[in-house]
């Protein structure tokens, strides 16, 4: 990077951190923290607190350490600031919010949280802890709203555990879809123009966020399992799996919304009228994906869309749910989203929302890069 051009990045970054002041009691905190957001956009391979210490020119990461887990500062009037940010550049109505979760792998016990379950990083059942999230999507862009720490029922088992790990006493056992929730509500109670919201099955298996948000008014494309069974409008109960297969024989509509370097990328597409017996929606969509190739391989999902919404709208709208793994990508490699060495449940938050942070820096400088307005993210192609 250039003298000129270091000097403009300097100007926006200057600029960008400004709105956060409000979140430190004290000037040296608040300088702690822009040293450590500057940091985590560094080059450096690993960003723990010694090599963003050393990258901001600290001789050792003691200031950086405090951040973390001593000095107060607020972490959530951070991330609602960050929202507000993000919406002011990137909103659009009807925006769509996107949750998915991501695991840390952690050596130990004692991390607040950690457990042996799921952790996608490594693809297998791990020590980790894991991290629900809720990020934004537009035809402007994509960044992340919100963040949540899951700790497992089996924590608050134990109260001396929880508080070693310095989880406050009011904390509660929540599901991931009751956290998803939460990160939800707090979203619409701000007037973020969220009106869909689109997950894989772990949240899509959920009655009661189902019902959450239709009873708000809004949408949902989430992935559900086969296995569920569905009330027909011709009195028949089936198993999705049993729909499915039904339909082996029928036309399809087959859809592109993606080029890949061999060329586009399609699927075929189907959709059914239903009624899920848990839920108090009433009728809805169910939306299949499967592969051209091997009709057994394929996905299903479930909507509260009105009635005159359109196939491709429903299958564009869940195909929405991959920006996230993108911003995971990017944000761990990228602003240290992964790169922490904490244990307390302030510490998770703190280091969590700052890359958080970080990484709205890099795509809002993204997206001044481009034009300012909506263009067309989704390839609408239909086969003849």
């Amino acid at each position: 990077m250039n003298l000129q051009k270091a000097q403009s990045w300097s100007r926006l970054f200057d600029k960008f951190f400004s709105r956060f002041g409000g979140c430190f009691w004290r000037s040296e905190s608040r300088t702690s923290a822009k040293q450590y957001v500057r940091g985590l956009l560094s080059e450096v391979t690993r960003k723990n607190s010694w090599q963003l210490a050393e990258a901001v020119g600290l001789s050792d990461p003691h200031a950086l350490q405090r951040l973390l887990y001593e000095v107060p500062w607020e972490a959530d009037e951070m991330c609602h600031e960050n929202r507000e940010l993000v919406i002011d550049e990137l909103g659009y109505d009807p925006g769509i919010g996107v949750l998915d979760e991501s695991g840390f792998g952690k050596k130990g016990d004692q991390s607040a949280g950690v457990g042996r379950q799921y952790c996608g990083r490594l693809g297998k059942v791990e020590n980790c802890q894991v991290g629900v999230f809720l990020s934004y999507a537009t035809p402007l862009g994509s960044a992340f709203l919100d963040r949540a720490l899951y700790v497992p029922e089996s924590w608050f088992e134990d109260r001396a555990r929880c508080r070693a790990a310095k989880i406050p006493d009011e904390v509660v056992f929540q599901t991931k879809p009751q956290l998803a929730q939460t990160m939800l509500e707090r979203a619409w109670s701000e007037d973020i123009p969220l009106q869909w919201v689109v997950a894989d099955t772990l949240y899509g298996n959920s009655p009661g966020l189902r019902n959450a948000i239709h009873h708000h008014g809004r949408y949902y494309v989430m992935g559900i399992g086969s296995q569920h069974h569905v009330h027909l409008p011709d009195g028949r109960v089936a198993a999705i799996s049993t729909l499915i297969e039904e339909q082996t024989h029928v036309p399809w509509d087959r859809l592109c919304f993606r080029l890949s370097e061999k060329g586009a990328v399609w699927y075929e597409w189907h959709t059914w009228r239903i009624r899920l017996p848990n839920d108090e929606i009433g009728d809805q969509w169910l939306l299949a994906r499967r592969s051209i190739n091997n009709p057994d391989d394929y996905q299903c999902f479930v909507s509260n869309a009105p009635l005159e919404t359109t196939l491709v709208e429903l299958a564009g709208v869940a195909l929405t749910r991959h920006s996230i793994e993108q911003l995971f990508q990017e944000a761990k490699g990228q602003t240290g989203l992964a790169d922490y060495e904490v244990r307390h449940w302030q510490g998770w938050y703190r280091h969590i929302t700052l890359s958080l942070l970080a990484h709205t820096f890099l795509k809002l400088i993204q997206h001044q890069q481009r034009e300012k307005k909506p263009f067309a993210h989704l390839v609408e192609l239909q086969c003849a």
